[in-house]
């Protein structure tokens, strides 16, 4: 199972060169990403792809299908976002979105992850929810302003390691495969912990028919079990907001779900898209957006962990750099 996989793929991450991390774009820092996620989302809304800092090469999907940067979405937005939730991650070089925009009369959800190398965007991965789709819940309307939860600044000395919020994000996932088990693993979360899915509140509040009931509550009733999470990664975690955004592919009940497979699709999934708010290791919001794929597609991007070296720790505190071991 991946969730017992990920302390091993973390630790092995910790070792990793620096010449692998100086690729990441360390000399991007927060500021430097914000402003090329602006110059992003202002490309797009003019339907512009040559505005994007694109570098040669770049890699751009929607919903698991390859186009070309300027396809898609690029051919039919007709604004500004609407809606804008943001993490920068200036270790790795990860920008995290999620958004509202709007073509024509109807919005679209989109989840958004981009990584940048040497200030140019080399992958920008999407997952696009139409209003119209009818195949899953949805209320982008109501998607109007960002949660306090993901525009707070943590004081240094309070905020969690970027492992402990992949941990949390982890967690969270462990419950969704053990619950309703002899295994079940509680998920880290707060009775006031708030789940948003596609806009629309699905704890603490009443959903349909179903009576207001905690995302704890849901877990311990088995209100998902038998649900397969696959292909998880966390490709963006935002220490100063202390969020991480999560990509994985869900299925539910007795979905055929493959887990694991790098080169065919993961049959009766969704592609999903989930970004944690977490307070010293406990989730206090997620945001979700998801979809289940018109077509069998597999996962786009390598699934791995993201390594960060004690290097990117040192120069957040602007500490000198760490002694040269004894010969």
């Amino acid at each position: 199972m991946l969730a017992a996989a990920l302390p091993l793929a973390l630790v092995a991450g910790a070792f990793v060169s620096n010449t692998a991390e100086a690729k990441r774009s360390p000399d991007c820092d927060r500021q430097c990403l914000a402003g090329i996620a602006d110059q992003y989302f202002a490309a797009l809304t003019a339907r512009d792809p040559s505005k994007v800092p694109a570098a040669p090469g770049i890699k751009y999907t929607e919903t698991g299908k390859f186009k070309k940067l300027g396809e898609g979405i690029w051919k039919t937005v007709t604004g500004a976002p609407t809606y804008r939730l943001s993490l920068y991650d200036p270790g790795t070089g990860g920008i995290g979105v999620h958004a509202v925009v709007p073509e024509g009369a109807k919005l679209t959800l989109m989840a958004v992850r981009m990584k940048v190398e040497n200030r140019k965007l080399t992958e920008v991965e999407s997952i696009l929810i139409p209003e119209d789709a009818s195949t899953v819940m949805k209320e982008p309307r109501k998607l109007t302003s960002v949660s306090q939860n993901f525009k707070r600044k943590i004081p240094f000395a309070e905020r969690d390691s970027r492992y402990a919020l992949m941990a949390a994000a982890d967690g969270y996932f462990r419950a969704f495969e053990t619950e309703g088990t002899p295994e079940y693993v509680k998920a880290p979360l707060l009775f006031e912990t708030l789940r948003y899915e596609n806009g629309m509140q699905t704890t603490n509040a009443a959903v349909g028919n179903f009576p207001p009931s905690s995302a704890t509550q849901q877990f311990d009733g088995g209100a998902f079990k038998g649900a397969v999470v696959a292909d998880r990664r966390y490709p963006v975690v935002d220490r100063e907001v202390g969020a991480v955004m999560s990509l994985v592919r869900f299925g539910e009940g007795d979905a055929p779900l493959s887990k694991m497979n790098a080169d065919g699709p993961l049959v009766g999934s969704t592609f999903m898209s989930e970004i944690f708010a977490v307070s010293q290791g406990k989730i206090v919001e997620v945001q979700a957006m998801w979809i289940p794929p018109l077509e069998q597609l597999a996962t786009p991007f390598p699934v791995d962990s993201v390594p960060v070296s004690d290097d990117d720790y040192r120069k957040e505190r602007t500490l000198p750099p760490a002694p040269a071991a004894p010969r």
